[in-house]
């Protein structure tokens, strides 16, 4: 299957099939893809991380360009991953960010457009079924069997979990074969950096949850 961003494919897996984010998750979901275009932006070397600290190190690609918004934002000074988190997850730079995201995934087909909200006036965002579908049955390929995990795959995965998006699509089993394929990855040197970043970015989540939730 043609794969696109972590953050396109997260964005497509959270929307509902009225191209609503749930609001029981919505908190979460908003935290996760905040993680999800950091993610995109660490895999493709864009940034790197040095203490907590994100430096931007490179050009934004043009495949990536939806990604903008985010880049700026870095880019005008060095910035903490938690801050990060905080002003995108919790603050008013999300919307423009999903709209971009979402605009890019319409012109690619994974989503349609329409009209939401109470007057219609609102713009959402419809996952193409079969896309998802497929989708859907590539990660659950790659969580039961180490050796087709990838890098994109594993932090998509860990990002659903995390924000409780993973159980309407895994049965229990398929999750049992994930926490076991999931432990054998952070045994294995080779992905000890990834694991690692994974780790600190379920804390940072944890944090942003924390602080979100207490305005509620």
């Amino acid at each position: 299957m043609d794969r696109t961003s972590i953050s396109q494919e997260y964005l497509l897996l959270v929307l509902d099939k009225n191209g609503y984010i749930p609001p029981m998750r919505r908190e979460e979901s908003n935290a996760g893809l905040t993680a999800a275009c950091f993610m995109d932006l660490l895999l493709n070397e864009i940034i790197t991380v040095n203490k907590k600290q994100i430096t931007v190190t490179d050009d934004l690609p043009q495949e990536l360009a939806y990604l903008t918004p985010i880049y700026t934002y870095l880019k005008e000074k060095n910035r903490s991953v938690s801050k990060m988190m905080t002003d995108y997850a919790a603050g008013v730079r999300l919307k423009p960010l999903m709209t971009e995201i979402g605009e890019a995934m319409a012109a690619d087909g994974m989503v349609s457009k329409g009209e939401g909200g109470l007057f219609g006036t609102k713009v959402t965002y419809f996952p193409d079924k079969s896309r998802k579908e497929e989708l859907l049955a590539h990660i659950k390929s790659a969580a039961a069997d180490q050796s087709k995990m990838t890098a994109h795959d594993m932090a998509l995965i860990f990002l659903l979990q995390k924000t409780k998006n993973l159980n309407q699509y895994f049965s229990k089993y398929e999750r049992e074969q994930w926490k076991t394929v999931w432990k054998d990855i952070k045994k294995d040197p080779q992905n000890k950096q990834l694991s690692k970043m994974i780790d600190e970015l379920n804390d940072w989540i944890t944090v942003v949850l924390a602080a979100v939730l207490m305005y509620i």
